[in-house]
């Protein structure tokens, strides 16, 4: 499992696990979260899509799920 480094382009999970000094393998621990599973969210391969994982990880992080999610890279703005 790759160290967290540089904020730059990290996913909001990793930047919350940075602000609470955990690593990725302590979330996977603490959450029950699969090391994995966070680890192929980190690379990007997959993206959170189970709603009790994510309410898992915002528990431990102590933020709202909504925080953990990226927006979709084509998501714009709803027009009003």
């Amino acid at each position: 499992m790759r160290k967290l480094g540089s904020r730059e382009n990290m996913i909001p999970i990793d930047k919350k696990c940075m602000e609470k000094g955990i690593s990725r393998r302590e979330l996977a621990r603490r959450s029950g979260v699969p090391a994995g599973t966070l680890e192929a969210w980190g690379n990007r391969n997959r993206v959170p899509r189970d709603v009790y994982q994510l309410l898992k990880v915002a528990q431990v992080l102590e933020c709202h799920i909504e925080d953990l999610i990226e927006p979709e890279p084509d998501a714009r703005p709803a027009e009003r």
